[in-house]
């Protein structure tokens, strides 16, 4: 399996083995953590591995999961940083995948204080990771996600490839399950907005771009599988625009 093929197949597991992993295993995934590609560049980050096998260092608060491993990132606070760091644990979230182990993002759980202290930047976001019992895979049917007519606007016909991209885009996992991405679509570009929170809440904003990250990673990563070349950039008239329910993240040039 493939980090393609894992954007339709893999599942969030909440349920680990204690038990340890070869170095090799971690040196491999640590290895390619490091030599992702920015989704933004000039915006520095650091992972930090977590092991909870020696010494008990589990995450803590609403949904924690308890795992063996896991593997944070911190950033600096730049415009964009929780984009970023979203785009960068959902490569890391499929190579886990791709590798035969379970993993998933938790939003809502904390390091604690002296874990986030020996973190370089801002601690943004976690997965947990390693062996579990559960099935790692499912069909992408059988995904709770929202119908397509409630995130997806078609302005035009669009090509198969095209919907394929979409199609994996709403695959992406976020926090609870709110899937916060709308996206009006034409032949040659993509409009990508965020769903604006009923709520005036501060987590949930935080969390909200960084699902958005996990999405424009899947979209992405199957974009260049499909050879369809696209480029990210910002539309000045549209940012400037104010919508009720949505608010404008980026567009996605095709071609």
């Amino acid at each position: 399996m493939n980090m393609f093929d894992a954007i339709f197949s893999r599942k969030s597991i909440h349920h680990f083995l204690p038990e340890k992993l070869d170095w090799e295993v971690i040196s491999d995934i640590l290895d390619f953590a490091n030599k992702i590609p920015m989704l933004t560049t000039g915006i520095a980050v650091e992972f930090k591995l977590v092991s909870n096998i020696e010494k008990k260092q589990g995450f803590h608060g609403p949904l924690a999961v308890k795992a063996p491993y896991y593997i944070c990132i911190s950033s600096e606070e730049k415009e964009d940083y929780l984009i970023n760091a979203g785009y960068l644990m959902q490569q890391l979230n499929l190579y886990i995948t791709s590798k035969g182990l379970g993993a998933c993002f938790i939003p809502t759980a904390s390091p604690g204080f002296s874990l986030k202290s020996t973190m370089k930047y801002k601690y943004v976001t976690a997965l947990a990771f390693g062996k579990s019992s559960e099935s790692l895979y499912r069909n992408s049917s059988d995904a709770k996600r929202l119908p397509e007519n409630e995130t997806v606007v078609y302005k035009e016909e669009v090509t198969p490839d095209i919907r394929q991209i979409i199609t994996a885009a709403r695959l992406a996992p976020s926090m609870l399950n709110n899937q916060p991405w709308r996206f009006v679509v034409y032949r040659n570009r993509i409009h990508v907005f965020a769903k604006k929170n009923a709520l005036l809440s501060v987590m949930l904003d935080f969390n909200k771009m960084i699902d958005m990250g996990i999405m424009l990673s899947n979209l992405l990563l199957t974009a260049e599988e499909l050879w369809v070349e696209c480029s990210i950039t910002k539309s000045a008239s549209i940012k400037n625009k104010q919508f009720q329910n949505n608010e404008y993240v980026c567009t996605l040039t095709i071609g």
